[in-house]
C-alpha cells in the first residue's frame, strides 16, 4: 500500500467512526421513541377479546353464562370485548371499522355486517340501539347474539305490519361510553339517518364513571386516555413540552343526585333532538350486579366481593345512584319518550343460573332475556 493510499485510509477512519456512532445513536434513539409507543398500543390491543383476558379455568367458569355452555370455551378467544377504537368527531373515540374478533364494524362505526343505507330503503323500520359495552355486545358469541341481534331476529320472525318489509336494528354503541356520548351521537348523527326508534340501553357507565370521580359531561374514556398519552409522548419527543390535562377527576365519588341530574340532562337533550323529527326515544336502565336482587351463584358472589374489596361503598353507591336515576327518568315527561327500568329483570333467577360475566356484562343468555323484554316494551311504538 502506497503512502498516499495509507493516508487516505487513515483519514477516513474518524469519518467512519463518526458515521457509525451517528447511525447507532439514530437506531437507539428511534428505539427509545418506538418502544414506549409500541408498549402503549400493545397493552390496549391485548384486551380486544374476552379470551385474551382469561385463563383456562376462568373460561370454564364463564361457560355457564352462555347458551352454548362448554362449547363456548374454545371460541372465547374470538369474543369481542374492548373493541379497538379510532379517534372520532365530537364523541372523542368510537369503534374502528373492520373485523375485530367476532364483531364487524361498518364504515359508520356501527356494529353491523352490512352498511347502513342512506337514504333508508322504503319499507324499512330502522331501530338504533345506543349504549356502552353491554349494548355493544362485549362478550357476545356473535353479531346475532348481541341484544340488538336478538331484537332484530324477534322482529323479523314476528308477523309483518302494514308498509313494513324489513326491520333493521343498528347497534351504535361503544365500550365505556356514557350518556354524554350517546346524546352527542344522537344529536349529530343518529337523528340524521332516518331512525324510526332510538333505544338507549344505558345508565350503568354514568354510575361507573361517577364512582371514580369523573364528570361525565367533561371527561375522557379509556380510549381517549390512550390517544392522549400517545399524543403527549409524541409532543414530548418532538421537543414541544408537556400537553396540559384539561380534565379533572375528583378523589371522591360524584354525589348520586349529581350523577342522576347529568344523566337526565343528556336524556332530555337526546329526546329534544329526536322530537324535532318525530322519532320516539326509549331509555332502558341497564341491570348491574350491584343492584340486582337475583340469587347469586358462588362465582357471581365472588365477583361482587372483589368489587367491594376494591371499593367498600360499591354496592351502596350504585344502589343510591340507580334510585336517583330511576326517579329522575320517571319524572321526565315528553311526547315520544318512554322509560323502562330493567334492574330487576334477572331477580327471579335461581342461584344455579349463571348470568353475569362480571359486574356489568352478561353472556348471550342475558342478552336474549333483555332483547325479549325490549321487544315486548316497543310493541306500541312499532307503527
Amino acid at each position: 500500500m502506497s503512502a498516499k493510499t495509507k493516508l487516505i485510509v487513515f483519514s477516513m477512519i474518524p469519518v467512519l467512526v463518526i458515521l457509525g456512532a451517528g447511525s447507532l445513536g439514530f437506531i437507539l434513539g428511534r428505539q427509545s421513541l418506538i418502544i414506549p409507543l409500541d408498549n402503549e398500543i400493545r397493552t390496549v390491543m391485548g384486551a380486544t377479546t374476552l379470551g385474551n383476558l382469561l385463563n383456562a379455568d376462568e373460561k370454564e367458569d364463564l361457560a355457564a353464562t352462555y347458551l352454548g355452555g362448554d362449547s363456548s370455551i374454545a371460541k372465547m378467544d374470538e369474543f369481542s370485548w374492548a373493541i379497538f377504537n379510532v379517534p372520532t368527531p365530537f364523541v372523542g373515540n368510537g369503534p374502528m371499522p373492520g373485523k375485530h374478533g367476532n364483531s364487524t364494524i361498518n364504515t359508520m362505526q356501527f356494529r353491523a355486517t352490512r352498511e347502513t343505507e342512506i337514504p333508508k330503503p322504503v319499507g324499512t323500520f330502522r331501530i338504533i340501539l345506543t349504549g356502552g359495552s353491554t349494548a355493544f355486545g362485549s362478550g357476545a358469541p356473535g353479531q346475532d347474539r348481541t341484544i340488538g341481534g336478538y331484537l332484530e331476529k324477534l322482529l323479523t320472525e314476528a308477523p309483518r305490519r302494514d308498509a313494513i318489509d324489513r326491520y333493521e336494528v343498528v347497534t351504535a354503541a361503544n365500550p365505556a361510553w356514557a350518556t354524554t356520548h350517546e346524546r352527542i351521537l344522537i344529536e349529530n348523527r343518529l337523528s340524521e339517518i332516518q331512525p324510526d326508534l332510538v333505544i338507549s340501553f344505558s345508565g350503568n357507565n354514568d354510575v361507573h364513571w361517577g364512582q371514580i370521580g369523573s364528570n361525565i359531561l367533561w371527561f375522557r374514556t379509556y380510549a381517549d386516555e390512550h390517544y392522549f398519552r400517545l399524543i403527549k409522548k409524541t409532543y414530548d419527543y418532538a421537543g414541544f413540552g408537556d400537553l396540559p390535562d384539561v380534565t379533572r377527576t375528583n378523589s371522591k365519588p360524584v354525589p348520586p343526585e349529581i350523577v342522576a341530574r347529568r344523566l337526565l340532562k343528556n336524556v332530555s337533550l337526546s329526546w329534544f333532538a329526536l322530537k324535532q323529527k318525530g322519532i320516539p326515544h326509549l331509555f332502558v336502565l341497564q341491570p348491574s350486579l350491584a343492584v340486582t336482587k337475583k340469587a347469586l351463584t358462588s362465582r357471581e358472589q365472588a365477583v361482587l366481593k372483589s368489587r367491594i374489596e376494591q371499593n367498600g361503598d360499591h354496592v351502596k353507591y350504585f344502589q343510591l345512584c340507580y334510585a336517583k336515576i330511576s326517579a329522575a327518568l320517571h319524572s321526565f315527561n315528553g311526547d315520544g319518550y318512554r322509560f323502562v327500568n330493567m334492574v330487576s329483570i334477572f331477580d327471579q333467577l335461581q342461584a344455579d343460573n349463571e348470568m353475569f360475566i362480571d359486574s356489568y356484562h352478561f353472556g348471550d343468555k342475558g342478552n336474549q332475556i333483555i332483547a325479549r323484554k325490549i321487544y315486548t316494551e316497543i310493541q306500541s311504538l312499532l307503527k
